[in-house]
Protein backbone atom coordinates (compact mmCIF):
# COMPACT_ATOMS: atom_id res chain seq x y z
CA UNK A 1 0.00 0.00 0.00
CA UNK A 2 1.25 3.90 -1.23
CA UNK A 3 2.28 6.02 2.08
CA UNK A 4 0.39 9.55 2.04
CA UNK A 5 1.98 12.67 3.76
CA UNK A 6 -0.91 14.23 6.26
CA UNK A 7 -1.33 17.38 5.24
CA UNK A 8 -1.49 18.84 7.97
CA UNK A 9 1.06 17.37 11.15
CA UNK A 10 3.43 16.03 7.98
CA UNK A 11 3.22 12.58 9.25
CA UNK A 12 3.63 9.98 6.34
CA UNK A 13 0.53 7.15 6.95
CA UNK A 14 -0.65 4.67 5.38
CA UNK A 15 -4.21 4.68 4.07
CA UNK A 16 -7.01 2.44 5.45
CA UNK A 17 -7.41 -0.15 2.90
CA UNK A 18 -11.30 0.42 2.86
CA UNK A 19 -10.80 4.24 2.78
CA UNK A 20 -7.80 4.20 0.09
CA UNK A 21 -7.36 7.61 -1.85
CA UNK A 22 -9.95 9.25 -0.13
CA UNK A 23 -8.19 9.38 3.16
CA UNK A 24 -6.66 13.11 3.79
CA UNK A 25 -5.33 12.79 7.10
CA UNK A 26 -3.25 10.51 9.13
CA UNK A 27 -6.08 10.01 11.78
CA UNK A 28 -4.85 12.05 14.93
CA UNK A 29 -7.54 14.39 16.44
CA UNK A 30 -5.89 17.35 15.73
CA UNK A 31 -5.67 16.68 12.10
CA UNK A 32 -9.32 15.61 11.63
CA UNK A 33 -10.30 18.99 13.32
CA UNK A 34 -7.95 21.09 11.10
CA UNK A 35 -9.43 18.84 8.01
CA UNK A 36 -13.07 19.59 9.29
CA UNK A 37 -12.37 23.28 10.09
CA UNK A 38 -10.80 23.85 6.49
CA UNK A 39 -14.03 21.74 5.05
CA UNK A 40 -16.30 23.85 6.70
CA UNK A 41 -14.80 27.24 5.55
CA UNK A 42 -14.58 25.82 1.79
CA UNK A 43 -18.77 25.00 2.19
CA UNK A 44 -19.36 28.43 4.24
CA UNK A 45 -17.41 30.34 0.92
CA UNK A 46 -19.62 28.38 -1.71
CA UNK A 47 -22.97 28.81 0.54
CA UNK A 48 -22.74 32.45 1.63
CA UNK A 49 -26.20 32.51 2.17
CA UNK A 50 -26.39 29.61 4.42
CA UNK A 51 -25.63 31.25 7.71
CA UNK A 52 -27.46 34.66 7.32
CA UNK A 53 -30.07 35.24 10.17
CA UNK A 54 -33.39 34.38 9.12
CA UNK A 55 -35.00 36.22 11.87
CA UNK A 56 -36.54 38.94 9.51
CA UNK A 57 -38.69 36.35 6.95
CA UNK A 58 -39.73 34.56 10.07
CA UNK A 59 -40.95 37.56 11.91
CA UNK A 60 -42.74 38.35 8.65
CA UNK A 61 -44.47 35.31 8.71
CA UNK A 62 -45.62 34.92 12.27
CA UNK A 63 -47.15 38.76 11.97
CA UNK A 64 -48.76 37.55 8.69
CA UNK A 65 -50.20 34.82 11.33
CA UNK A 66 -50.97 35.59 14.70
CA UNK A 67 -51.29 33.20 17.45
CA UNK A 68 -49.58 30.19 15.84
CA UNK A 69 -46.83 29.90 18.64
CA UNK A 70 -49.38 29.62 21.04
CA UNK A 71 -51.68 27.13 19.27
CA UNK A 72 -48.65 25.44 18.72
CA UNK A 73 -46.80 25.10 22.04
CA UNK A 74 -50.78 24.05 23.38
CA UNK A 75 -50.72 21.48 20.72
CA UNK A 76 -47.12 19.94 21.71
CA UNK A 77 -46.95 19.56 25.26
CA UNK A 78 -43.73 17.75 24.68
CA UNK A 79 -41.64 20.17 22.96
CA UNK A 80 -42.87 23.26 25.40
CA UNK A 81 -40.83 20.93 28.54
CA UNK A 82 -38.24 19.85 26.50
CA UNK A 83 -37.47 23.67 25.43
CA UNK A 84 -37.89 24.50 29.18
CA UNK A 85 -35.01 21.97 30.26
CA UNK A 86 -32.58 23.05 27.64
CA UNK A 87 -33.35 26.33 28.36
CA UNK A 88 -32.40 26.04 31.79
CA UNK A 89 -29.12 24.32 31.31
CA UNK A 90 -28.47 27.06 28.91
CA UNK A 91 -29.02 29.30 31.45
CA UNK A 92 -27.10 27.29 34.04
CA UNK A 93 -24.09 26.68 32.10
CA UNK A 94 -23.95 30.88 31.35
CA UNK A 95 -24.32 31.16 35.14
CA UNK A 96 -21.38 28.98 35.77
CA UNK A 97 -19.20 30.47 33.40
CA UNK A 98 -19.66 34.10 34.89
CA UNK A 99 -19.36 32.88 38.46
CA UNK A 100 -15.91 30.88 37.41
CA UNK A 101 -14.74 34.02 35.48
CA UNK A 102 -16.13 36.49 38.57
CA UNK A 103 -14.28 34.40 41.27
CA UNK A 104 -11.15 34.15 39.01
CA UNK A 105 -10.49 38.02 38.52
CA UNK A 106 -11.36 38.96 42.18
CA UNK A 107 -9.52 36.48 43.50
CA UNK A 108 -6.65 38.00 40.67
CA UNK A 109 -4.56 40.68 43.60
CA UNK A 110 -4.57 37.72 46.06
CA UNK A 111 -2.68 35.18 43.61
CA UNK A 112 -0.62 37.69 42.22
CA UNK A 113 0.82 38.82 45.55
CA UNK A 114 0.96 34.84 46.83
CA UNK A 115 2.78 34.27 43.55
CA UNK A 116 5.68 37.31 44.21
CA UNK A 117 6.03 36.51 47.86
CA UNK A 118 6.69 32.93 47.30
CA UNK A 119 10.40 32.44 47.76
CA UNK A 120 10.99 29.00 45.93
CA UNK A 121 9.62 30.05 42.53
CA UNK A 122 12.78 29.98 40.31
CA UNK A 123 12.84 28.97 37.10
CA UNK A 124 15.10 25.73 37.69
CA UNK A 125 13.41 25.21 40.78
CA UNK A 126 11.23 21.97 40.42
CA UNK A 127 7.40 23.00 40.35
CA UNK A 128 5.31 22.35 42.80
CA UNK A 129 2.06 24.61 42.08
CA UNK A 130 -0.98 24.39 44.01
CA UNK A 131 -4.10 23.89 41.71
CA UNK A 132 -5.10 27.31 42.80
CA UNK A 133 -1.43 28.75 40.83
CA UNK A 134 -2.36 26.76 38.05
CA UNK A 135 -5.56 28.36 37.69
CA UNK A 136 -3.92 32.03 37.25
CA UNK A 137 -0.70 30.59 35.49
CA UNK A 138 -3.21 29.62 32.82
CA UNK A 139 -5.61 32.50 32.75
CA UNK A 140 -2.43 34.22 32.00
CA UNK A 141 -2.06 32.93 28.69
CA UNK A 142 -4.74 33.64 26.11
CA UNK A 143 -4.64 31.07 24.00
CA UNK A 144 -5.72 29.10 26.56
CA UNK A 145 -9.33 28.64 27.14
CA UNK A 146 -9.58 27.01 30.38
CA UNK A 147 -13.35 27.24 30.86
CA UNK A 148 -13.99 25.58 27.59
CA UNK A 149 -12.51 22.37 29.23
CA UNK A 150 -14.56 23.21 32.36
CA UNK A 151 -17.68 22.91 30.00
CA UNK A 152 -16.53 19.89 28.42
CA UNK A 153 -16.34 18.08 31.70
CA UNK A 154 -19.59 19.47 33.13
CA UNK A 155 -21.62 19.02 30.29
CA UNK A 156 -19.96 15.88 28.03
CA UNK A 157 -22.93 14.48 26.07
CA UNK A 158 -24.04 18.36 25.84
CA UNK A 159 -20.98 19.20 23.75
CA UNK A 160 -20.67 16.03 21.93
CA UNK A 161 -18.83 13.90 23.96
CA UNK A 162 -19.91 10.72 25.28
CA UNK A 163 -17.56 9.95 28.72
CA UNK A 164 -15.48 6.66 28.68
CA UNK A 165 -17.14 4.23 30.97
CA UNK A 166 -14.15 1.61 30.48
Amino acid sequence: MKRKKCPYCRTSFVANPRVKQRQKTCGKPACKKALKAENNLRWRRENPGCCHPDYPRVKEWLDQHPGYLKRFRQSHPQYVQKNRQAQRLRDRRKKLHLDIQAQIKDQLPEITEQLWNLPHLDIQDEISLKPLEITFLFSTFPCLDIQVQIDKCICPKENGIIPNRG
